[in-house]
């Protein structure tokens, strides 16, 4: 008696019978690359604006949308320091600039500006709280 077989006989795959496509010619000189222009589908592009815009199909140019961007958030941990005096030469006007410490995941501390800018000098912290610039 042979021995116990656990596998089934693989079944034939089901075949379906299509058309096989249409050849691809190209001509000597021709670039295949260069088509007759940009095929566009225009009412797909339409139905997918509706789906994602919000129900509208009206196309519009794009806005710029810097302009309506406050700045960074301030973070939790991030505690604000004494302001700095900064004079200017002309007008001896003293000016107060606040600042917030961010600590980066580079391990550094940044300066950030009550403007949102911050300052390139990486920083880092001493043992009494105090910031040193990386040197």
């Amino acid at each position: 008696m042979p021995p116990f077989w656990p596998f089934k006989k693989k079944e034939p795959v089901a075949q379906i019978e299509e058309a096989p496509p249409a050849p691809v010619v190209y001509k000597r000189g021709e670039d295949p690359n260069a088509k007759d222009g940009v095929q566009t589908d225009s009412a797909a592009y339409k139905d997918a604006l509706a789906l994602f815009g919000g129900g509208s199909d009206k196309v519009e140019a794009a806005t710029d949308q810097s302009v309506h961007y406050d700045g960074v958030t301030a973070e939790a941990g991030a505690s604000v320091t004494p302001s700095e005096a900064v004079t200017e030469s002309e007008e001896e006007v003293e000016v107060q600039e606040t600042f917030t410490w961010v600590h980066h995941t580079d391990g550094y501390h940044y300066k950030r500006r009550s403007d949102g800018s911050f300052e390139p000098t990486p920083h880092t912290q001493n043992q009494d709280g105090t910031y040193s610039p990386y040197a």
